[in-house]
């Protein structure tokens, strides 16, 4: 049994700063062993981190060095008649050091962020601690800074599709959104949408004015632009473009379980009807799949929607498993 071992704010700062004594991460080692400590050390490391930028902490390494040093040690000072005596009680404590160890530093992520995602067909809202409100489309996921969120920066990163609505600070903290297609929308205003899938990504501005910040496809440089209210803006493998819209809610539609469609491709519907429910669509033909459709369908299951299409364009269909086959 490990004995539990106090280990303040103050003497983990120090540690993190690389003055630790041996004694202190020898102590800071038994005391992360708890799994009740875990969550205070990287409350602890974040915030040491925001005030010591230029540091970037490899946790990883420094466990290695110390399971490294610890090994060498004790082949070198053991005795035989030791490693008989002390080696059960050394290797069960070992064991949960390291145990311990891993599922800490694998979980960093999940400690100092928070994560929410949803799932086939779920819609969900979701407040941040600076009363900002994102609304998730299904099949998408967002993670933002556990602690001290509203500090500095307020970064959230997007994989997916989300409508933001965001909430002005006294100390005017910027908000930024990230993706992972190299796309940074720094608000500006309060309500924007943005969809990031894939290779493509597309922001609408609703109200107020956003910067974006991004790589160009054509010379790989930094570009910045700023959209107005109407303003869409996308960008995939072929390039960029900016396009006015007449109606910015039509954007948003999928808040209320709708789908509008006008003038699109089977194809381009298979393609919603994937990321929204996770089915996929074959086509009998490629006539078939370059048919056109327009109209505004409400549906909240997938087989609502496959249904409402199926009736609309009068065609055929047969579902295995979540596959849907389309055919004349």
């Amino acid at each position: 049994m490990i004995k539990e071992t106090v280990i303040n704010k103050a003497i983990l700062m120090n540690h993190f700063s690389g003055n630790a004594t041996p004694l202190q991460k020898k102590l800071i080692e038994e005391w992360l062993a708890i799994s009740e400590n875990v969550e205070f050390y990287y409350e602890c490391l974040n915030e040491w981190e925001n005030n010591n930028a230029q540091f970037i902490a490899n946790d990883d390494l420094a466990l290695d060095k110390v399971i490294a040093i610890k090994n060498k040690e004790e082949k070198i000072n053991l005795s035989q008649s030791s490693i008989r005596m002390f080696g059960r009680k050394f290797a069960v404590a070992a064991m949960i050091v390291v145990i311990a160890g891993v599922t800490l530093f694998l979980g960093k992520d999940a400690i100092i962020y928070q994560s929410v995602a949803t799932n086939y067909g779920e819609i969900k809202q979701v407040t941040l601690p600076d009363g900002s409100i994102v609304t998730l489309n299904a099949n998408s996921e967002i993670k933002y800074a556990r602690f001290n969120f509203s500090n500095k920066t307020r970064e959230v990163m997007l994989n997916g599709e989300a409508d933001f609505s965001v909430v002005h600070t006294k100390s005017n903290q910027r908000f930024v959104v990230i993706t992972n297609n190299n796309l940074a929308v720094t608000v500006l205003g309060t309500q924007f949408s943005v969809y990031n899938r894939l290779k493509r990504s597309e922001v609408v501005l609703r109200k107020g004015k956003v910067e974006l910040n991004y790589t160009s496809v054509n010379n790989n440089q930094n570009k910045q632009l700023v959209l107005k209210p109407g303003d869409k803006f996308i960008k995939n493998d072929r390039g960029t473009d900016e396009v006015h819209l007449l109606n910015t809610e039509d954007v948003i539609a999928w808040k209320n379980h709708d789908f509008l469609f006008e003038g699109t491709s089977l194809a381009q519907v298979a393609n919603t009807i994937n990321e929204s429910f996770g089915i996929k669509l074959i086509f009998q033909n490629e006539a078939l799949a370059n048919r056109k459709i327009s109209g505004t369908f409400h549906a909240e299951k997938a087989d609502e929607l496959i249904d409402a299409i199926a009736q609309v364009l009068d065609v055929n269909y047969k579902k295995r498993n979540n596959y849907i086959y389309f055919f004349e």
